[in-house]
């Protein structure tokens, strides 16, 4: 487990693994949060391509109105899978020196694993959310995930924070995500206040969800590892009150 913290935490000192940004699901015509015209209503045609002489797949898009937007949003995709390779680099270097330091009266050796993954949680309404997973493990009890998420708009290939759709609602949704974590995760919640529910753009994994927004939380970040990685849905009216 420590060597594995470790290794996460390198990861977080060396790269900005959680990106936090904003997209909008199923935009209302009501909606107070994202009026948009209907050229701007749109979806992605999303792809999968291979990182060049690694095992690393990742999506791209095309057909979007803006050729800018589409260059854009494929470069930081293109940028946060490098970033995923240079981890697994540096775990295939850590599993090398470790082993070579490894003896019998160690017990069996158990080799590093790395596994990279993606999800498009949503992609309407002229936003579209992207999700990268990494998982290691590095011989101890069990592996760890770490999120990375990209939430753009379509129209102009900016990635959006969620500071920017929640701001003056961050009690609200707080108070309605610790219940929620509470209900769905019951026995395995950690945490003791809804002030402990992070929202800060530099470590807050989210992403746009048909209903709203929905959190993403790291493992032991809220729950115990047999929880996972909790999500929770948080509904607009939560936050456009």
């Amino acid at each position: 487990m420590k060597k594995v913290i470790g290794f996460l935490i390198t990861c977080i000192m060396t790269s900005s693994i959680v990106i936090p940004t904003y997209s909008q699901a199923a935009v209302k015509q009501n909606s107070k949060l994202v009026q948009l015209s209907p050229a701007t209503v749109q979806k992605a045609q999303v792809y999968e391509v291979k990182l060049r002489n690694t095992p690393i797949k990742y999506p791209q898009v095309k057909g979007l109105s803006s050729k800018k937007a589409e260059h854009k949003i494929n470069t930081t995709l293109q940028k946060g899978a490098k970033v995923a390779n240079q981890h697994r680099l540096k775990l295939l270097a850590d599993e090398k020196e470790a082993k070579a330091k490894w003896t019998s009266s160690q017990g069996p050796w158990r080799p590093y694993e790395y596994v990279f993954t993606y999800k498009v949680p949503f992609n309407d309404a002229g936003k579209l959310s992207v999700v990268y997973y990494e998982y290691v493990y590095t011989g101890g009890a069990h592996g760890m995930t770490t999120g990375t998420v990209f939430n753009f708009d379509l129209k102009t290939g900016d990635l959006i924070r969620l500071s920017s759709l929640i701001k003056g609602k961050e009690k609200a949704i707080q108070d309605y995500t610790y219940q929620q974590l509470q209900n769905k995760y019951s026995g395995y919640v950690l945490i003791k206040s809804p002030n402990e529910i992070s929202l800060n753009d530099k470590n807050r994994l989210w992403v746009f969800d048909q209903e709203g927004i929905k959190l993403i939380f790291s493992e032991y970040e809220v729950a115990a590892y047999a929880a996972g990685m909790p999500e929770i849905v948080v509904p607009y009216n939560i936050f456009q009150q």
